[in-house]
């Protein structure tokens, strides 16, 4: 638990950055938006206390909310996330794992992690666009948004979990 005192800030910051920075400039097709930094949560820890969870998912979305002048919409959605964390990763992990796991591709396996990255990825997906939109006037191009976004989220996130996990 010691190492997360290290990890979570700094992970915060570097993916807060290159949201900002990087990601928030691309968007492929008109609809398709990488949003990398809900690789926070989707990582956090299994035996990490709720508020917690939900305090540090705020504050990434809040953040980003503040630098990317989206009112409410990232903290909200960041939040929900976070809440749903412990239960969509309980879908996935073996029912006698260990209770403080850190949900990665090495950890967990690959398809449970693959399976719980689209599905984390979905529901914020979801959450975002329709909190960004509000309204399903045009409900044609928020699906669009949605599942355009959620496949290249997710495809972002695999292939940062194994650069990460890569051994050699």
């Amino acid at each position: 638990m010691n190492y997360d005192i290290i990890r979570l800030p700094l992970l915060f910051i570097l993916l807060c950055v290159l949201q900002v920075f990087v990601f928030n400039h691309f968007q492929l097709f008109g609809c398709c938006m990488p949003l990398l930094y809900i690789y926070f949560v989707l990582t956090m820890r299994k035996g990490m206390p709720r508020w917690a969870m939900m305090a540090w998912a705020f504050a990434m979305g809040l953040t980003l909310d503040t630098l990317a002048n989206t009112p409410g919409v990232a903290a909200a959605s960041m939040t929900f996330l976070a809440l749903m964390q412990p239960y969509v990763l309980d879908l996935f992990m073996v029912r006698e794992g260990n209770d403080d796991i850190k949900p990665s591709m090495s950890t967990i396996g690959t398809k449970s992690f693959v399976n719980y990255t689209v599905v984390m990825t979905a529901i914020y997906c979801v959450v975002y666009f329709t909190l960004d939109t509000f309204s399903f006037v045009n409900w044609l191009r928020l699906g669009e948004s949605i599942i355009g976004s959620t496949v290249l989220t997710a495809s972002l996130i695999l292939a940062a979990d194994t650069l990460r996990h890569k051994k050699n």
